[in-house]
């Protein structure tokens, strides 16, 4: 007796029953996996703000195959994911984002010379710098190959509530995973690539006189300085009483352009920071903060919640817990959370652990003419010389936020590259920027990015 003979109907079922089990199996093992990817490593999210205990400069990665306690930490995940080799070269990189590849009929007609440059004169480099242009719908797939060990950091990228929240984490990440130069889609070169002061040897040769700090060694190395390992610009140095109307910060370092080696521990910091702030601040997210000690723990929340860089600061009964959404955030939120800001406030902190730590660090700035040392007239760097050398003679010296302000020249704290306004802001007319002839100026900034929209 044969088998009962099964309808087409009763097939036509089976194979849909089938089809949903394997599509639910499949969603339902991808959500397991993304679950244990985010939340089991427990990764423990350590303060940027309390660094006193740290040298940030020389903090020591570990052997990731060790089952170690210090994996549990973020920053140390970090160093030990990209180990930062000071004696390797800038590579030859140029990195520009963009929401659509330059083909795309959306891609706005005026950018098409500004990457037309960059991509001239990395061509004309010997070797050629390698240019990039990275999509929006690139970042995540980029970022998961790169930061696959340390899931964090992807997690807090894809929680970001805008986009420009984003494109400002994004270039944080490439330098530090990939280093090379990264610059906003609206601006150009002014400059061969290897006429920046960063790569001219004859630049670095140039600088004699290390400038004495603290406890600083009597007799300081005055070798020839190791190329820069990060090179950032002044955005905005408004000397004037009201300052705080129009700038977030006093001293504010630009984050349009940049140059960096891989692993710098700055970018670090600044990524730390920044993945912290987001899985403290963003609604619906639980950070991994450590819960042994609930003083400490409140005091890590607070130093990650965005409100209480400005809400808070400004407003005491401002409801600092509200959580982030795309719908609730400001400008300010921006400056703070992601842009100039914060990566001001990490230079500064970064540079500070610098020569707090450490009694060796080559420091020079040619601003500070010696003729007119302490002459509190005119537009210089001298206006503040007296602040300056008190914070850096101080038992726990700092950098005065007048050593940066009304610079001509470059300013290099170890391996770190401070370039005058006119390097990245040239012909604004402003705070001191010089035209785009200048020898100092090497970027166009055009100003027609869309990040307030």
């Amino acid at each position: 007796m044969g088998l009962p003979k099964i309808s087409r109907r009763t097939r036509y079922v089976v194979v849909i029953v089938i089809t949903l089990y394997v599509l639910v199996s499949v969603q339902w093992n991808t959500a397991r996996v993304n679950h244990d990817f985010f939340n089991s490593i427990g990764t423990l999210l350590p303060s940027t703000a309390r660094v006193d205990d740290l040298n940030l400069k020389k903090l020591q990665p570990v052997d990731a195959s060790r089952a170690d306690d210090q994996l549990m930490d973020l920053r140390v995940q970090l160093a030990s994911q990209f180990p930062y080799d000071p004696t390797l070269p800038i590579p030859k990189k140029v990195w520009q984002t963009w929401k659509t590849d330059s083909s795309d009929k959306s891609f706005p007609r005026n950018f098409f010379k500004c990457q037309s440059v960059w991509k001239t004169l990395s061509e004309a480099e010997t070797p050629h710098h390698q240019y990039q242009l990275i999509t929006d719908d690139q970042m995540v797939p980029l970022l998961k190959q790169m930061y696959g060990g340390v899931p964090q950091v992807i997690r807090a990228f894809e929680s970001l509530p805008i986009p420009i929240l984003k494109a400002d984490f994004f270039r944080y990440l490439i330098l530090y995973a990939r280093g090379g130069i990264y610059s906003d889609m609206d601006t150009f070169p002014l400059r061969p690539l290897s006429t920046w002061p960063s790569t001219s040897s004859s630049f670095l040769s140039s600088l004699k006189n290390p400038l004495k700090y603290g406890n600083s060694m009597e007799s300081v190395d005055t070798k020839t300085p190791a190329e820069p390992g990060l090179v950032i610009g002044i955005e905005a140095d408004p000397d004037r009483s009201d300052w705080a109307k129009w700038y977030a910060r006093r001293i504010q370092f630009c984050q349009w352009t940049m140059q960096s080696k891989p692993g710098h521990p700055l970018l670090r910091e600044l990524i730390t920071n920044i993945t912290a702030t987001t899985l403290e601040s963003v609604a619906d997210l639980k950070s991994s903060l450590p819960l042994d000690d609930i003083e400490t723990t409140k005091e890590l929340a607070d130093d990650y919640n965005v409100n209480m860089r400005d809400k808070r600061r400004f407003d005491k009964h401002y409801k600092h817990q509200q959580k982030k959404t795309a719908k609730n955030i400001d400008g300010t939120d921006i400056m703070n959370w992601t842009g100039p800001g914060i990566f001001s406030d990490v230079v500064f902190q970064y540079l500070n652990n610098l020569i707090q730590k450490n009694d060796d660090i080559l420091m020079f700035n040619e601003n500070l003419d010696v003729a007119n040392k302490g002459n509190s007239d005119g537009d210089s760097t001298t206006k503040f010389y007296k602040d300056i050398v008190k914070h850096l003679q101080d038992v726990k010296p700092s950098l005065f936020w007048g050593f940066f302000s009304l610079i001509t020249e470059p300013i290099l704290v170890d391996d770190v590259m401070v370039l005058p306004i006119t390097s990245f802001s040239p012909g604004v007319r402003t705070m001191g920027a010089k035209d785009d002839n200048d020898r100092m100026a090497f970027v166009k900034h055009i100003f027609e990015g869309s990040w307030k929209d």
